[in-house]
């Protein structure tokens, strides 16, 4: 049986880079794809690696920066009656990273969601400690440096948090930002220059990084939703998704638990009314999946358990003749269509695919060729903005060619194959 991951772990027992990890379930096979999927979307994995450590490395650089600045600031002026509850601050400030750091290190790289609303805390009583202390001055983000610690600490947590939290954490601490810039635009002593670059210093690493990190999860579930359709390239003409398999293991399961009962005897013959039912249960709902799935093929699983294709895709192929295609046909289909769908920029595109009908050629020498339409509609996109890589991943699945009409462009392409490719 194909393994698959468990939730946060890798087989054995470790959470790896998740990058490992998802060139391990490519490996595996579909299962541990689909497994690996539906980790990733659960929560946060992106924090291990590479990308956790260089966040924590930038971070705690961008921190030092801030504990230099305000070190100079009471050397420059020791009799500031403020420095104490600033050193309070930034003693706050300092909990906060060190204790997120140590935390991502004992989970592996995602801190517990207590842990992060702990740390969002401290670095908000440490701007409003300083803030209280610059009560009164004219610039208050030239004399406000825990905007430092508190931008390090964010950025030091972008691989350990959702990037939607550290987003919504960025935008609270630009608006605190903004608010200091403007409360000391009205001063005549307001310094534009200095003050919007001690703003971007502070405010835009964390969240160039909470972006980054948003940007590669997204990338990294793009990739897992094309391992996840292409897996269904080699299957037979009519075939059971991964979906459907999992459900038809876990049937398979429960009918076997139930035998191996009546065969060792803890469960009694005639079966009780509650065992039986279960029994009837198991039946029935075997008999509408295998029902469900006889005229699906390869490319109705391709969509329908694909999270970019499945909601603007609709397939059309009441005779299953999309299971008739070759491997190279069928990689040459699923690549187009993926390419005119998931990689269209700007606005996102529907798609029709209507396949059939079928048509027999008439070749003495190979009785069993056939030939079919495969049309693809596609609106939203003009034909300039298709991706050029479209038409010679379409030339292997036969020839092809255009209508263009307003808003819509259709794809026929004439297929030639023999049925017995896909008879098996």
């Amino acid at each position: 049986m194909t393994d698959v991951i468990p939730h946060g772990q890798s087989p054995s027992g470790e959470d790896p880079n998740v990058l490992s990890r998802l060139v391990r379930a490519r490996r595996i096979g579909p299962r541990a794809v689909s497994a690996l999927h539906d980790d990733l979307a659960r929560d946060s994995r992106l924090g291990y690696g590479y990308l956790g450590i260089a966040a924590i490395v930038l971070g705690s650089c961008l921190f030092l920066r801030g504990l230099i600045t305000f070190i100079s600031d009471t050397v420059a002026d020791p009799a500031d009656g403020s420095i104490p509850v600033r050193i309070v601050a930034w003693a706050l400030l300092l909990v906060a990273l060190v204790g997120s750091c140590l935390l991502a290190r004992r989970f592996h790289g995602r801190i517990p969601a207590v842990a992060f609303a702990s740390a969002t805390v401290l670095m908000a009583l440490a701007l409003l400690l300083e803030t209280v202390a610059n009560v009164g001055t004219s610039q208050p983000i030239l004399h406000t440096s825990t905007v430092f610690g508190v931008g390090a600490t964010l950025l030091a947590l972008v691989g350990s948090r959702p990037a939607r939290q550290l987003l919504v954490a960025d935008i609270v601490f630009a608006v605190i930002i903004v608010a200091m810039l403007v409360s000391g635009a009205f001063s005549d002593s307001f310094s534009p220059g200095q003050s919007m670059q001690v703003a971007t210093t502070a405010l835009l690493p964390p969240l160039l990084g909470a972006l980054i990190v948003k940007g590669f999860g997204a990338l990294v579930q793009l990739e897992l939703d094309r391992s996840v359709v292409e897996s269904a390239l080699l299957s037979p003409r009519f075939a059971f998704g991964m979906r459907a398999s999992d459900e038809l293991a876990r049937l398979d399961l429960d009918a076997e638990q139930i035998l191996d009962g009546i065969a060792r005897g803890t469960i009694d013959l005639p079966l009780d009314p509650e065992v039986a039912a279960g029994a009837s249960s198991i039946a029935t709902e075997l008999r509408l999946l295998l029902v469900a799935g006889r005229h699906d093929t390869w490319l109705h699983h391709a969509i329908e358990e694909s999270e970019v294709l499945g909601p603007v895709v609709t397939l059309t192929d009441p005779s299953g003749l999309a299971g008739f295609l070759d491997p190279s046909q069928r990689e040459g289909l699923l690549s187009a269509v993926w390419l005119l769908v998931a990689d269209s920029s700007r606005v996102q595109p529907t798609l029709q695919i209507v396949i059939g009908p079928q048509s027999v050629e008439e070749d003495g020498d190979a009785p069993d060729r056939m030939s079919f339409p495969v049309a693809l509609t596609v609106d939203g996109v003009p034909k300039r903005r298709i991706d050029p890589a479209v038409w010679p991943a379409l030339d292997r699945v036969g020839d092809h060619s255009e209508m263009v009409t307003r808003g819509s462009i259709t794809i026929v392409t004439t297929v030639h194959t023999v049925a017995q490719q896909a008879a098996a």
